[in-house]
């Protein structure tokens, strides 16, 4: 808000006053506000109905903190000059102190009643506005003031802020480097010129900006703390402490500082410390819907889901507008993790009302209405559709690439998983295989910390980028330097993800493989690589379906894995049933299914094993759901096993969950002899047990119903022998079905990169 100009005093008091009030002004101008608020009273001694007087001293005892007084002053000042537009902005002002932003919007607006051209209520209408949560109008007020004063930085300022609220970020950005024309001084708006070029994926100019705004002012905490936290978030954590420790130093209640510290120090392996920051926050600011939704999302992190979601309630009541919307799509999430989807289809509905432009809300919409048992494919797919239909897209007239058929291709990848990620074992086999006479296979590395794994897939591929920081314009302007025929975007929806650089289409053929294993929802991605379990005639995707034969992945276990462990049934006398994958996978529908398998097998068993099952909260909120849904909690054993492949080797049979399938999971366990139960769900993701278990010719272990999965489980359950020799001969038939097959999988691919080449050259 900007600093005004004191009125000038119409007002006509006894003539011993005139000095008095002068004098009081120029040290008011000057800073000296108890020696002015000292004359002020002089002068109101003399005259009680000064207005000028009345006016001004309002402002210092607002300044002292007494803003009830302050206003009874300025209103006495209103009644006296009804006429005066500074006056009724200064009550704008005090109002909005106090927190009454309604009033403080009424007496904005009666101050531009009076002088429509009045830059400065203008400006602090806007401010008001968008505290209100009404960016777009507020922006309207800044453009506004700066027609009337073009020479305004903080209302150029603040039109910034305000764009950005919209989620027009490149407005914003323009908006800020025209407040630094006008104030290139201001260390402030460097701070907010920084944040910008982070949110547009610009990190070297976001640094510079950040270096620049603390050398201009070294002590702005404000600064330190945006840096520190976008130095966490690229995983530069020596850094983040060192900027994140001097803003707590220069504000030691700082509670956005400290909860980046937390982050920070907890990716370092400092769980204690770290958690200790967070809850030093909300310590002071118990209410605060930011401080509680950072908390609980480090919570959802390590999956201790119970706490996150008290967390995240606790603070529901205070959140206004877009952090309305962002816990709760927070809480969405929490839910869905929760197994719980009876509330997160309207909580997201909400949170995307509030803050449609937030990437955040739109990507856990889509991930977790991915896995909501109650909506139809077609459903779901409208929501890819329609996140798709919100981009800018731009296509290029021409593309430079030769026509040529038959020619060696140039094939980029484009993932953040290029780095010990459960992908590495999908990639591997494309990656050392390849054709190297008819591919040239470029990655485009999106890893925030790159390992061992990384330079494994350097050395596999013809050419390596490294995009992280870099725009989705300056990585497609790579691309295509770089000569690209087909571009493969392998993360699909999951995080990280640069599906931005693909609405640029920066390369002739695009298309998406792996990640979510859902559509990209985009216009501009021409193909999706499936398989034919994976995707039957009916699968909706906007891409058009191309099909591998086999499987649409092939799989490479982990190195140093255990043997096969013996068939559990056989020492325990019982069957012990299993599940080691998300729990956002699991819902009503799945334990209900069973319950019943346990009530028709007295003497089974249940294993859940998987990292929320670690945390006791969580661990208690399962059991009384699953009682809930007819499952007997006695029978079932709840952990997290520290090597999961060791775990595996208590269960006999592996309960595949619908109508998400699993994925990684179901892989593993094959390859520790345990066979996976699927249900044949929704496509197609509900379909990868399906893909797997009839590449691996085992078609009874395929359902189409949940009675006939209940069923299958009890028969499969009464044939030991037979569970025994499937157990034994599992890593074989692995071996020996395309789901291992590297080499073929790999020529599949080629021939289906050479499948979407020919078509557009013939296009």
């Amino acid at each position: 808000m900007s600093k005004k100009k004191l009125p000038a005093r119409p007002h006509q008091p006894p003539q011993q006053a005139h000095p008095l009030l002068d004098q009081a002004i120029a040290l008011h101008q000057q800073g000296r506000l108890a020696e002015a608020e000292a004359l002020y009273r002089q002068v109101l001694a003399l005259d009680g109905k000064q207005p000028d007087a009345l006016h001004l001293l309002g402002q210092i005892e607002r300044h002292k903190g007494n803003a009830q007084a302050g206003l009874e002053m300025i209103d006495r000042a209103v009644a006296l000059r009804p006429d005066s537009a500074p006056y009724r902005m200064t009550r704008g002002n005090t109002l909005r102190v106090m927190g009454r932003r309604a009033e403080a919007i009424i007496a904005y607006r009666e101050a531009l009643e009076l002088n429509p051209d009045f830059a400065d209520a203008h400006n602090n209408l806007g401010v008001v506005l968008l505290e209100s949560g009404d960016a777009p109008m507020a922006a309207g007020h800044f453009r506004r003031a700066l027609e009337i004063r073009p020479a305004y930085p903080d209302a150029a300022n603040n039109l910034g802020n305000a764009l950005k609220a919209t989620g027009d970020f490149n407005g914003a950005l323009v908006a800020y480097e025209h407040a630094l024309k006008l104030a290139p001084a201001a260390a402030t708006i460097w701070t907010n010129l920084a944040t910008m070029h982070h949110k547009l994926g610009h990190m070297e100019q976001c640094e510079a900006c950040f270096r620049k705004a603390l050398e201009i002012d070294p002590r702005l905490a404000d600064a330190h703390s945006n840096f520190g936290t976008i130095l966490a978030n690229w995983g530069r954590y020596d850094e983040a402490q060192a900027h994140l420790e001097k803003a707590i130093e220069l504000r030691p209640d700082f509670p956005e500082a400290l909860m980046s510290l937390g982050y920070a120090l907890i990716e370092q392996g400092r769980g204690i410390e770290g958690e200790a920051k967070y809850l030093r926050a909300i310590e002071l600011v118990p209410d605060s819907p930011l401080a509680n939704r950072m908390f609980s999302m480090k919570l959802y992190k390590q999956r201790r889901v119970a706490e996150a979601r008290d967390y995240a309630l606790r603070a529901l009541p205070q959140a206004k507008f877009r952090e309305r919307g962002m816990l709760l799509s927070h809480l969405a999430s929490i839910m869905s993790m929760l197994s719980d989807y009876t509330q997160v289809k309207p909580m997201s509905d909400e949170a995307l009302a509030l803050a449609p432009w937030e990437d955040e809300i739109w990507e856990q919409r889509l991930y977790n209405f991915s896995y909501h048992p109650d909506l139809p494919a077609s459903d779901i797919f409208a929501e890819f559709v329609r996140w798709g239909d919100g981009q800018k897209v731009s296509v290029p007239s021409a593309y430079a690439n030769a026509r040529e058929p038959n020619r060696r291709l140039r094939v980029g990848f484009v993932s953040p998983d290029f780095r010990r990620h459960t992908s590495r074992f999908y990639f591997s086999a494309l990656f050392e295989h390849h054709d190297r006479e008819a591919i040239e296979l470029i990655g485009y590395s999106n890893v925030q910390q790159p390992d061992e794994w990384t330079e494994r897939f350097r050395g596999w591929s013809s050419g390596w980028r490294e995009i992280r920081g870099l725009s989705d314009a300056e990585v497609a302007e790579q691309i295509r330097a770089d000569g690209i025929d087909i571009l493969i975007d392998a993360c699909n929806h999951m995080q990280d993800h640069r599906l931005g650089v693909f609405t640029l289409k920066p390369a002739p053929v695009q298309a998406t493989w792996l990640g979510a294993a859902w559509t990209t929802g985009l216009p501009t991605v021409d193909y999706v690589l499936f398989d034919p379990y994976l995707a039957p005639d009916g699968t909706l995707a906007r891409e058009k379906i191309m099909r591998l034969p086999g499987c649409f992945i092939a799989y490479r276990p982990p190195e140093g894995t255990p043997d096969v462990a013996p068939l559990p049934a056989l020492r325990t006398g019982h069957v012990t049933f299993g599940y080691s994958g998300r729990t956002e996978r699991l819902n009503p529908r799945v334990f209900r299914a069973w319950g019943e398998i346990l009530s028709r097998l007295p003497e089974a068993r249940l294993i859940l094993d998987f990292r929320a099952f670690a945390d006791p909260q969580t661990q208690a909120y399962y059991r009384d759901y699953l009682a809930q849904h007819g499952v007997d909690t006695a029978r079932v054993e709840m952990r997290n096993s520290a090597d999961i492949f060791k775990g595996l080797g208590d269960i006999d049979i592996l309960l595949d969950c619908f109508p998400h399938s699993g994925g990684t999971m179901l892989f593993d366990a094959l390859w520790m002899g345990v066979p996976a139960l699927t249900l044949a769900g929704r496509p197609p993701v509900g379909r990868i047990g399906t893909s797997l278990m009839m590449n691996l010719g085992l078609a009874d272990w395929v359902t189409q119903s949940e009675s006939d999965y209940v069923e299958r489980a009890v028969t499969l359950a009464g044939d030991i022998a037979a569970l025994d020799a499937l157990r034994a001969g599992m890593r074989s038939r692995m071996r020996a079905s395309p789901l291992m097959d590297e080499q073929g999988f790999a020529r599949h691919y080629g021939t289906a990169l050479r499948q979407m080449w020919k078509a557009w050259c013939e296009g």
